[in-house]
């Protein structure tokens, strides 16, 4: 589950919203994590818009929805766990993917997942790119890959009536990669392109996982610049064989019937491998510093939070993360609500930091400000961080916060697939109503009993700009 709001999608803006921010990148820019926004739709198939009404009753010319089916699951013989959300909508979507993102790619290999992403367009051992690119236009499709720091999903989105003519498109670009040489050469313009769109907020939450993580998830999800146009195609192919293995994949759907989908995946050429063992992670402290020409200075502040094992932990933390501010919800409001912003001033733009994964969390704040402001600004900050407390109005409104953003969050089925996604891989699938209950339970004490820990946590600090102003670690 994430607690999205900082991470969003494929442009990693990092606002933050429900259990955790899952840095998931997209094909262009990257992005977000895994929350639970889960399980709801309200979407209307068109051929049955309209309720019938028996003749004792009104001509009815209400609009009707469709209820949405509850969530179904099938694992395969071969270890592929099968997960659909029948929303009776005309849109279809289906994805297939991998427990594998950036904090399994070899040392000295990072940015491996970077080209995958970029590679899932191109040629694979079924299909010219030219046959790809003409069948999913023809379809009005859409085909993306998306990946972070734990997974890796390839996505169609089509129309009911055209999501089969594409399934087999999708099948070969998840399974079927070649990797040809001269293609990789040719498109290694997509991976400058990308590195030079990043903006500072996502560098600066890249190395916060690079300091704090150190390996493993300290990995970006970015090809690193100077390993650009150095992976070959023999070592992309070995992090498929290692780890797009079947005992490690999901194919989810939304919009499509489960005993369709079950089908599809049972054709899919994927063989069962040998797990790949993973190094626990751990949070460290430590900092980085990257001084550059900008005139503002971004710096981000965390210490160790939740684990997406502990899913009590991840919405108390959410909870205390709505209680410190995670930005301005009133569009040019003064974030008045925020006790982060209330304490800044004006001076800086500051939302608190929950990112969550599947062993180990990160939890603070982001900060940016004019460089001559931007010791007070973080200096104040942090103070409130390690002095956060909570009392019961403050949690009835971080409640309804969260609840919203929760609820919110199932009115997009693009979201809601890579939600289903990330929960079927980790097999930690929950309702919304199950989520919600929990939420309900949680007391203000127990909110300060984590938010009390957090006075003497060592932390980490990531920080670039012009950080001439800015406080170092142990002066926080």
């Amino acid at each position: 589950m994430k607690l999205i709001n900082f991470a969003t999608r494929s442009r990693l803006e990092y606002l933050s919203a429900i259990f955790l921010v899952k840095q998931s990148a997209g094909v262009g820019i990257p992005i977000q994590e895994m929350a639970s926004k889960f399980l709801s739709t309200q979407t209307v198939k068109a051929t049955r818009g309209f309720a019938v009404q028996t003749a004792a009753k009104p001509a009815a010319t209400e609009f009707s929805p469709v209820p949405r089916e509850p969530v179904k699951t099938t694992t395969l013989s071969n270890g592929i766990v099968v997960a659909s959300i029948e929303t009776n909508a005309p849109l279809s979507r289906v994805g297939i993917a991998f427990k594998a993102g950036t904090r399994n790619e070899p040392a000295g290999k990072e940015g491996l997942v970077h080209l995958l992403r970029m590679t899932s367009s191109l040629s694979n051992k079924q299909s010219t790119q030219f046959s790809l690119t003409r069948i999913i236009n023809q379809a009005g499709a859409a085909l993306t890959c998306t990946s972070g720091r734990e997974h890796v999903l390839y996505s169609v989105d089509a129309t009911r009536q055209h999501i089969d003519a594409v399934l087999s498109k999708l099948a070969d670009a998840a399974t079927q990669q070649a990797f040809k040489p001269w293609e990789l050469a040719d498109n290694m313009h997509k991976i400058k392109l990308d590195l030079a769109a990043v903006e500072p907020q996502t560098q600066v939450i890249e190395l916060l996982h690079k300091v704090a993580f150190r390996t493993g998830l300290a990995n970006s999800l970015f090809c690193p610049p100077h390993l650009v146009g150095k992976h070959t195609p023999d070592s992309l192919q070995s992090f498929v064989a290692a780890n797009l293995r079947s005992d490690n994949a999901a194919v989810v759907g939304v919009g499509i019937s489960h005993d369709r989908l079950v089908a599809y995946a049972q054709s899919l050429a994927l063989n069962p491998g040998k797990p790949v063992s993973v190094i626990p992670s751990k949070v460290n402290a430590g900092e980085v510093r990257v001084d550059t020409n900008s005139p503002l200075a971004y710096v981000a502040v965390a210490t160790a939070g939740a684990s997406l094992a502990d899913t009590k932990s991840m919405i108390t933390f959410a909870l205390l993360q709505r209680t410190l501010g995670t930005g301005i919800p009133v569009k040019y409001g003064s974030g008045a609500g925020s006790k982060l912003n209330q304490a800044v001033l004006g001076s800086g733009a500051v939302s608190a930091l929950n990112l969550n994964y599947s062993d180990a969390g990160l939890f603070g704040f982001i900060a940016a400000a004019p460089a001559a402001d931007a010791g007070k600004v973080v200096s104040a900050a942090a103070k409130v961080l390690r002095t956060a407390s909570v009392n019961d109005s403050q949690l009835s409104r971080a409640k309804a916060q969260l609840k919203a953003d929760l609820l919110m969050t199932q009115e997009n089925t693009g979201a809601l697939l890579e939600e289903l996604s990330l929960q079927t891989l980790l097999n930690r699938a929950s309702t919304s109503a199950d989520l919600l209950s929990t939420i309900d339970k949680v007391s203000a004490a127990e909110i300060n009993a984590v938010a009390s820990k957090l006075a003497s946590a060592k932390l980490v600090v990531a920080a670039i700009g012009s950080l001439s102003n800015v406080p170092f670690v142990d002066e926080l």
